[in-house]
């Protein structure tokens, strides 16, 4: 595949969507039967269930190497040019869209659509039990381009998950392997707020080309971040960088609490002062000069990428 095509893919796309609609299944499926076992019952209505309507934004920043070619929607991107590489900055927009049956799929599955800069690429499918999240193929926008859609999901991230477990995806050749290791359970900063994540490392290598992706995914929110490395045939290495910035709940629907530690909506107390100094007046410092005349400050995260 070429890489500059490959990078092309967004969100859950590039890597673990995009590469593994080439064909790719468990290696171990006994294993991943007895992660959906355990995790059943054990407050696996909490893990992840995405609701028509909710949006997720990501502001994302990607570093390809000058030696490197641009394909045309980067390029159209202006990039802006560094000693070494191209920096590129946009919005990425995932939209849940509710269910359906696509073609070649034996059940109802969850679509999300993906959109950069306000351009629709195309959907995501994913099978959601209580147990699991499951890959299950992309539809492009273009009807250039051919859908894909797995006969069996591959698990992106399964219920209650701990450090140090371990799955495997094997697409349809048989040397290349896509290897996912929890790293850590965490909390984690973006924009958009604090979450409690699960840090997910997925490597994968083959002939000179392969990448480096980790994820943080929190319950019932999702990925709120991402660091991907892409090599190329001579190691050239890609970066993309993105993170949570807004996160938008359906009207009526309360945010879950299990992994939410905070938001930027949140407003802040203002702090009590200390018992042994007095209070100061409002309209004077405590050396009795006027306060400075404060700014308004713009809560919401700048979205002019």
């Amino acid at each position: 595949m070429n890489l500059s095509r490959q990078l092309r893919f967004p969100a859950l796309a590039t890597a673990m969507v995009a590469l593994l609609v080439s064909g790719c299944g468990s290696n171990n499926e006994d294993e991943v039967g007895d992660q959906k076992a355990e995790g059943a019952g054990q407050g696996a209505e909490h893990f992840y269930n995405p609701r028509e309507g909710e949006v997720w934004r990501y502001k994302v920043q990607k570093e390809i190497p000058l030696e490197l070619r641009l394909s045309e929607a980067d390029a159209a991107r202006r990039p802006e040019r560094t000693e070494s590489s191209h920096l590129i900055t946009f919005e990425r927009v995932r939209t849940c869209t509710g269910t359906r049956q696509p073609a070649g799929a034996e059940k109802m599955l969850t679509t999300m659509a993906i959109s950069e800069n306000g351009e629709f690429l195309g959907e995501e499918l994913y099978e959601i039990s209580p147990e699991a999240v499951l890959s299950r193929g992309w539809i492009p926008a273009s009807d250039d381009e051919e859908a894909n859609v797995l006969e069996s999901g591959v698990a992106l991230a399964t219920a209650k998950m701990q450090p140090g477990q371990v799955w495997e995806g094997v697409g349809r050749d048989p040397g290349r392997s896509f290897l996912f290791r929890v790293i850590e359970v965490t909390k984690v900063t973006v924009p958009a707020g604090i979450f409690e994540a699960a840090r997910i490392q997925i490597t994968s290598e083959q002939e000179g080309r392969g990448l480096k992706r980790t994820v943080w995914f929190a319950e019932n929110v999702g990925i709120v971040k991402e660091e991907v490395v892409y090599f190329g045939p001579q190691r050239v290495r890609v970066r993309e960088h993105s993170e949570l910035v807004h996160w938008v709940i359906p009207a009526g629907d309360p945010p879950p609490e299990a992994a939410v530690v905070s938001t930027g909506d949140e407003p802040v107390d203002d702090p009590e002062p200390a018992e042994d100094e007095p209070p100061v007046e409002d309209g004077s410092s405590e050396e009795g000069e006027p306060e400075p005349e404060s700014t308004e400050e713009n809560d919401e995260e700048s979205e002019d990428d």
